[in-house]
């Protein structure tokens, strides 16, 4: 396939993914959703951007956070315009400002919270009572916000995240996913109450 070719065909996906979250989603007052994916090769980040991206574009106020403080990336597709500090320096210090890490208008409509520098203690700051409390606000300010998350078979963080957003979007990359993997992230899921909205095949 060529390459405007493929630009438009995966422009045209991202384009019914928001169309069904806004009819499927804001609609309904959901206002938050964790992109997850089994394993390190399917993309979430890439769909996570894409996707709030595309929301900004239809004039939806938008949030996009990294994390994924073990290997963030999204830094790396939506440059930051003031440097990097993120969710990892604000959940590693009680009674930190949200607004220092929250960089609006990143794009017309669209806010960005980065994931700061890499931690190896992801978990633990993931379950600080400050993310409530960044949640919190983020639900309250934004009309949509996307969470990109770590892969689910490498650690729990993308469950506690999910868990705490209550909606998730799965991620797989076609022959690469492994079936048996996605059943169980889904299954997980719905044991602790996570509404799943849907699983997204990323051929990119």
């Amino acid at each position: 396939m060529l390459q405007g070719e493929t630009f438009a065909a995966q422009a045209e996906s991202i384009g019914a993914l928001r169309t069904q979250l806004l009819s499927q989603h804001l609609r309904e007052g959901r206002r938050a959703l964790a992109i997850l994916s089994p394993d390190d090769k399917a993309g979430s980040a890439f769909v996570a951007v894409n996707l709030a991206v595309s929301l900004a574009q239809a004039g939806i106020k938008t949030l996009l956070i990294d994390a994924n403080m073990r290997a963030p990336s999204i830094q790396r597709m939506i440059v930051p315009p003031r440097g990097t500090s993120g969710l990892r320096e604000c959940l590693e210090t009680a009674g930190s400002d949200f607004g220092d890490i929250i960089q609006d208008d990143v794009l017309p409509h669209l806010s960005v919270i980065y994931a700061g520098e890499p931690s190896s203690n992801a978990q633990e700051l993931l379950a600080r009572p400050q993310l409530n409390l960044l949640v919190d606000l983020c639900l309250r300010e934004y009309e949509i916000t996307i969470v990109d998350t770590a892969p689910s078979n490498n650690c729990a963080d993308a469950q506690l995240l999910a868990t705490l957003l209550r909606y998730a979007l799965i991620i797989v990359r076609k022959d690469d996913s492994y079936v048996n993997d996605v059943r169980t992230l889904i299954a997980d899921l719905r044991a602790n109450r996570v509404e799943v909205t849907g699983t997204v095949i990323n051929e990119t």
